[in-house]
């Protein structure tokens, strides 16, 4: 073997092992693939032995590197919470969640987070992807739009779909309106679509008539705010459009049951102060959805 193993090279051997592949190491940890295998191959050579038996598909562990695996994973996170807690005076935490819930629900709330949270830099990452927390390490929290049904995860908000409009729109009634409807289409497979009839027989318009459809929530919203339609919006993401006299709701007593948004935090950030913090600062701020 020669000389020492440098910690560079475990850090990247655990990332590839923990993750079966090292083009998802390589994403993880901000290098090539390429590099990654030159890394691994550098490794195998000071010690002399293969620490994965590679094909196409995926980096399977030798018995070697199952070995190593063991040690390095404890290692890594013993390093990771040493440096974590040095570094606890950034006191940054950071959250994933959907774009439409950044941008109409967190994105209003901001200033009242810093003034509820001081200290804390809240990170937001906004994606419909669905991020593994215990395999992607600078992830502390997600906010999942789940079915409503769904247990997974610490209940935020139910939520209801109601009809909203721009308030010169709004002003014309509900009978007769030659507006379409905008809607949004979700991205995953396991949430039902929003039931349009009850809005087109509350606002007289023929079921043959085509909605708008959106990809994302708040660009339906904006198009509604500029009179463009009546958007089919969560009552919990509509709550602050029409708070501020963008939207108004056009009709109270028709509404049909939504999905939820449910809370999960990464296993190794969980006991932290500053997420602590974040989750009960969510937790108080939603405490009116959950009914």
């Amino acid at each position: 073997m020669s000389g020492r193993i440098s910690l560079s090279s475990i850090r990247v051997f655990e990332a590839a092992a923990r993750l079966g592949s090292f083009k998802e190491a390589a994403d993880e940890l901000g290098m090539t693939p390429t590099a990654v295998s030159h890394r691994i191959r550098g490794l195998e050579a000071d010690l002399g032995t293969a620490l994965f038996s590679r094909s196409h598909r995926k980096a399977d562990l030798t018995a070697a590197g199952d070995e190593l695996f063991e040690a390095s994973r404890a290692a890594v996170s013993v390093v990771d919470a040493a440096i974590e807690r040095i570094g606890a005076s950034r006191h940054s935490v950071t959250l994933t969640t959907t774009p439409a819930f950044a941008a109409l629900w967190l994105a209003p709330r901001l200033q009242a987070f810093q003034a509820a949270v001081p200290g804390v830099a809240l990170r937001v990452e906004a994606s419909h992807a669905v991020v593994d927390l215990e395999r992607v390490r600078g992830v502390d929290l997600a906010i999942r739009y789940s079915p409503r049904g769904s247990t997974a995860g610490e209940l935020l908000a139910r939520e209801c779909f109601r009809a909203f409009a721009a308030p010169s729109v709004a002003i014309k009634g509900r009978g007769g309106m030659s507006l379409p409807l905008l809607v949004s289409r979700w991205q995953s497979s396991d949430l039902d679509d929003i039931p349009l009839r009850p809005f087109e027989a509350a606002f007289g318009l023929p079921s043959e008539r085509s909605p708008v459809i959106f990809d994302d929530e708040h660009h339906a919203a904006l198009a509604a705010v500029s009179g463009s339609g009546i958007v089919i919006l969560s009552d919990v993401l509509g709550q602050d459009m029409v708070a501020s006299g963008l939207l108004a709701e056009l009709s109270p007593d028709v509404s049909v049951p939504g999905h939820c948004y449910r809370l999960q935090a990464a296993g190794r950030s969980a006991a932290g102060k500053d997420v602590g913090r974040v989750i009960q600062w969510l937790l108080d701020e939603t405490r009116c959805c959950r009914s």
